[in-house]
C-alpha cells in the first residue's frame, strides 16, 4: 500500500500532521460528512490513507452516523498500520537519549508495541519479566549475538519490513548473556527499563543517574527541572558531587542540590547494572566481577558496580552506595502533588521496585494519556490549560485496566482532540 505520511518534529514525543482537522461533530450530518470524518479518523489512528469509498471507511462512517465514533476508532486500530506506524512512532522517541523519531527499532520499541497489541496492563512496561522478538527467513535471531549483545535482530525486522502487528511474539522471562553461547535469568527484570535499548542508551558509562532522569522524563513526562527540591534531604547525594562548586556552598544549596536530592535518592535502584559494547547488559548478581571487559563486570565485593562510587574524592563525606536500595525524596508537598505517589512509594530495592513505584503513580497514567493525545491528535497538549482534562484522562486509562490500545481509541474521538 502506498501512502504519504508527512510529519514535522515538534518535540521528541509529539508530531503535527499536515492532514486537515477532523470536524468536531462526529455524531451528526449526512453520510458524506460522516465518510469525510471517518477517513480523517482512520488517517490519524493508522498514519495512512484510504479512499473515501473504501469498505472500511464506509463501515466507520456508518458507526459515526449512528453516534458510535468510539466503535469507528476500534475498527481503525485493527489495521496493522496502527502498530507499524502510530504506536511505533510513539515509542521511538522514548527509547533513546536523543528522543528522535529516527531512532531504530529495538527491544524497547518492540516491547511497547507488543504490550499495546496484546492489551496488557501498561504498567508491565516498567515491571514485567518479558520481551518481544520476531522471526523471518532473513532475520538474524541468535539470542546472544543478535538480541542480547547487538541490535541485529530488530534491525533485520525493520529492514525486511516485518509486520510488527503479527510478527512480534511475547517471550516470558528476560535473560542476560554470560558467554557467547550461554544465558541466565535476569535477576531484576523490569520490562523495558531493563531492555537492551533503554539500558544501552542510559547505562553506558556515567553513574546511572540518566536512568532515573529518563524514566521520569519518558514515563511521567517530568523533565529534571520540574522535580528540583532544594528542601529535600541530601543524605543520598554521592561523593562525586561538589558541595562547594567554585568555592560557593550557597550555589550547591540553591541549585545543584535541588535535582540531586531526588535523582541520587532513586539512583541506587540501578546499583548493580552496567552496559558496555562488549558483553552488552550486565548485572553483578550473575556476572563474574572483574575488570569490566567481555562478559565480566567491574564491581565491589557487595555487587555495587564501581562507577556508582567513582570520583569519591570530590566530596569524601558524601553518600557511599553499598547496595541497590533507593529512597523517594520526591515526597514533599510540591512533588507529592505532581507525582501522585501510591502504595509503598517511600523506598525499595532494585529496578523492579523502582518501576513499580513509578508505574503506580497517577503521573504515569497522565503521562501516557498526554503522549497518546500528542501522537494521535497531532498537536501539543498545554498541560497548564488542560490540567483537569489530563487528570480525568489518566483516571479513565486506569479504569480501562491500563490498556494503551483503549487509550488510543478513546483519545482519538475526544472533543479536545477533534477541535
Amino acid at each position: 500500500m502506498k501512502f504519504i505520511f508527512i510529519i514535522t518534529l515538534v518535540t521528541a514525543s509529539a508530531f503535527i500532521s499536515v492532514h486537515a482537522q477532523v470536524k468536531p461533530d462526529m455524531t451528526a450530518g449526512d453520510l458524506t460528512a460522516a465518510q469525510s470524518n471517518a477517513k480523517k479518523l482512520y488517517e490519524r489512528i493508522t498514519g495512512t490513507k484510504l479512499p473515501a469509498d473504501s469498505p472500511l471507511i464506509s463501515q466507520m462512517a456508518n458507526l459515526i452516523q449512528q453516534g458510535n465514533s468510539l466503535g469507528a476508532a476500534k475498527l481503525a486500530t485493527q489495521d496493522p498500520n496502527f502498530y507499524n506506524i502510530t504506536v511505533k512512532l510513539m515509542a521511538l522517541p522514548l527509547s533513546t537519549r536523543e528522543e528522535s523519531l529516527k531512532s531504530p527499532l529495538t527491544d524497547f520499541v518492540a516491547g511497547f508495541i507488543g504490550v499495546t497489541r496484546d492489551d496488557r496492563d501498561a504498567r508491565e512496561l516498567l515491571t514485567g519479566n518479558f520481551y518481544y522478538r520476531g522471526s523471518g527467513a532473513n532475520v538474524r535471531s541468535d539470542i546472544v549475538a543478535d538480541i542480547l549483545n547487538s541490535n541485529n535482530h530488530y534491525d533485520d525486522l525493520e529492514r525486511t519490513r516485518a509486520d510488527l502487528s503479527t510478527n512480534l511474539v511475547r517471550v516470558e522471562g528476560q535473560v542476560l548473556s554470560t558467554s557467547a553461547t550461554t544465558t541466565v535469568a535476569n535477576p531484576d527484570p523490569a520490562g523495558v527499563l531493563t531492555s537492551r535499548g533503554f539500558m544501552g542508551a542510559h547505562a553506558l558509562m556515567g553513574t546511572n543517574r540518566r536512568l532515573v532522569e529518563y524514566t521520569f522524563r519518558e514515563f511521567m513526562c517530568v523533565p529534571l527541572n520540574m522535580w528540583a527540591d532544594t528542601g529535600a534531604s541530601d543524605l543520598r547525594i554521592g561523593r562525586d558531587i561538589d558541595r562547594f562548586p567554585s568555592g560557593d556552598h550557597t550555589k550547591f544549596l540553591t541549585s545543584c542540590k535541588g535535582c540531586h536530592t531526588v535523582q541520587d535518592g532513586f539512583r541506587g535502584a540501578f546499583a548493580k547494572w552496567d552496559f558496555s559494547g562488549t558483553g552488552g547488559l550486565k548485572n553483578s548478581a550473575v556476572h563474574t566481577r572483574g575488570d569490566g571487559g567481555g562478559f565480566t563486570i567491574a564491581a565491589d565485593t557487595r555487587g555495587v558496580v564501581n562507577k556508582m562510587n567513582k570520583n569519591n574524592t570530590v566530596f569524601p563525606s558524601g553518600y557511599v552506595m553499598i547496595d541497590s536500595s533507593f529512597v523517594n525524596n520526591a515526597i514533599r508537598p510540591a512533588n507529592a502533588a505532581l507525582f501522585g505517589w501510591r502504595g509503598n512509594a517511600l523506598s525499595g530495592t532494585g529496578v523492579k521496585d523502582f518501576g513499580t513505584v513509578v508505574s503506580n503513580s497517577s503521573r504515569f497514567s497522565q503521562c501516557m494519556a498526554k503522549r497518546v493525545f500528542e501522537t494521535v491528535c497531532r498537536k501539543i497538549l498545554d498541560e497548564t490549560k488542560s490540567r483537569d482534562a489530563l487528570i480525568k484522562w489518566g483516571t479513565e486509562f486506569e479504569a480501562s485496566g491500563y490498556k494503551l490500545k483503549s487509550l488510543f481509541e478513546s483519545m482519538s474521538v475526544k472533543p479536545e482532540c477533534l477541535n
